[in-house]
């Protein structure tokens, strides 16, 4: 089960909203304990008459109908799910209620991508693997606005340039708040876990420029030493000879249950992204990312070699100042 998650509005004609993807987490529990059962939509509906017809317990469990708490609960005790899942149904309905201001639907977020954002700020643990670039959760202001500027100018037309770029502030002040859930889990018991594996060509491209990345590079190296709720590991290139991510760009979002309301997030490069509840598919690259886990550098060895590249980096700074 996914949806297709369009980033930036306005390119060709306007589609009908995709599911809510918290909705559709609960409505995949929905079905997923329906099936256990034995039973079809017609037999689910006569032993849970509160669920009023076979139509609207299909647009449940597809999410695309709101989901009333209370007619969720009946229906999943009717089957017989335990209580973590009832727990984790209510939590996922009530986070649609309480998602930050930011992630909500708006100039430049639709409401796919609203529904990720989400996810993230209901997740105990996040894990990442970027091939061809660095995490948003990870990003400097300036790597950002580089990241967005060249967006922008990539446009085949005047007019979207003109579009892409009004949009960068908008959106590069959404990129920042989504950071504040890293800065929020320090002091806390269920501090989120942040889990970056970054492929070690990511180190060396120079988005915005060598001051812009020298600063990122920095940025990255202060997270691992500093932050102990983020984990940032290097996967060296000779890694790859043992076999190939299935996708360049993944991201794992679990809650505080390990297995219920799980989802995998696959990033398109500024184009779209695909976000994936169905159990065998957040298995399979779940699997995935932990075996480029186990592959990546240790964390001091990671950080050494971000210390590399930043006096690397700095030496060149240097050397091309001198030579002015």
């Amino acid at each position: 089960m996914s949806a297709q998650i369009t980033p930036l509005p306005g390119q060709g004609k306007k589609s009908r909203s995709a599911p809510h993807p918290l909705a559709r987490t609960v409505g995949a529990l929905m079905k997923q304990y329906r099936d256990e059962k034995g039973w079809t939509q017609s037999d689910a509906l006569a032993h849970v008459p509160e669920m009023g017809s076979v139509p609207t317990l299909s647009r449940y469990e597809t999410g695309k109908q709101e989901q009333d708490p209370a007619r969720v609960d009946v229906f999943l005790r009717a089957c017989g799910a335990p209580d973590t899942v009832l727990e984790e149904a209510a939590r996922c309905l009530q986070s649609m209620k309480d998602s930050p201001q930011w992630a909500n639907p708006s100039d430049v977020v639709s409401e796919p991508l609203a529904g990720l954002f989400a996810l993230e700020a209901t997740s105990k643990v996040i894990r990442t693997y970027q091939e061809a670039g660095i995490p948003g959760m990870l990003q400097t202001r300036r790597h950002a606005r580089a990241l967005m500027i060249d967006l922008a100018e990539a446009q085949p037309t005047e007019e979207r340039r003109l579009t892409y770029r009004k949009m960068v502030s908008r959106r590069l002040d959404i990129r920042l708040l989504r950071q504040t859930l890293l800065d929020e889990a320090d002091d806390r018991d269920d501090a989120l876990i942040f889990e970056a594996v970054l492929w070690q060509g990511v180190l060396d491209m120079e988005v915005g420029g060598p001051a812009v990345h020298l600063e990122q590079l920095m940025h990255l190296l202060s997270l691992a030493a500093t932050r102990p709720n983020i984990h940032i590991r290097i996967l060296p290139q000779k890694a790859l000879h043992h076999g190939v991510a299935l996708n360049p760009s993944m991201m794992l979002l679990k809650p505080h249950e390990d297995t219920v309301g799980r989802a995998i997030y696959l990033e398109t490069r500024n184009r779209s992204g695909d976000l994936l509840v169905d159990d065998e598919q957040v298995e399979m690259y779940q699997a995935s990312l932990e075996d480029l886990w186990t592959r990546a550098l240790s964390k001091n060895e990671s950080m050494e070699l971000l210390e590399q590249h930043i006096k690397r980096l700095l030496k060149s700074l240097r050397d091309e100042r001198a030579g002015d």
